[in-house]
């Protein structure tokens, strides 16, 4: 069970992080180039909404495989008295970052792409403000960096967690 735990856990990393890069990298820069604004609206929409159906289920997959993974490897010595070992800043360091990712996540789905998607519709119906727009889909963007930073950031400390010799040596 140990090792379909590890698998499941990092594939959902997996399709977590890789479509965040893929968006940050490839498709939203590749909307810029849709002058029509329903279009661009629309296909940011689909992407988006498909997007967070995969970033859900990897958040609750990381989740549930984590917990198994801290309370059926992680030796009792260990989660007894974390800060006597590396794994203690680690651990705390990585689950600090996850939870600001996951805020994020949720910040930038409900409140970001829902006021996109509203200026967005007023832009279209001819009654928007194209600047104000941009505005939100700059800052879309700039917390959507944050996102991809601190993402890589929670994977190499899974790593550097998952590195026994490492992580579970003594301070």
């Amino acid at each position: 069970m140990d090792t379909v735990s590890l698998i499941i856990h990092v594939t959902a990393a997996a399709l977590l992080v890789g479509p965040q890069l893929l968006l940050f990298f490839a498709v939203t820069p590749a909307t810029w180039l849709i002058d029509d604004e329903r279009l661009r609206r629309n296909v940011t929409s689909v992407v988006g909404a498909r997007f967070g159906m995969i970033a859900m289920a990897s958040l609750v997959a990381l989740l549930v495989t984590g917990l198994y993974q801290f309370y059926s490897l992680v030796p009792e010595q260990i989660t007894e008295d974390m800060t006597a070992y590396r794994f203690g800043p680690i651990f705390i360091l990585k689950m600090a970052l996850f939870t600001v990712l996951v805020a994020l996540i949720l910040f930038h789905a409900f409140y970001l792409g829902r006021r996109v998607r509203q200026l967005s519709d007023a832009v279209v119906s001819g009654e928007g403000d194209v600047a104000a727009l941009e505005g939100v889909r700059r800052t879309s963007f700039v917390v959507s960096f944050i996102m991809v930073v601190a993402s890589i950031f929670v994977l190499a400390l899974g790593v550097m967690l998952g590195h026994h010799d490492y992580s579970w040596a003594a301070n």
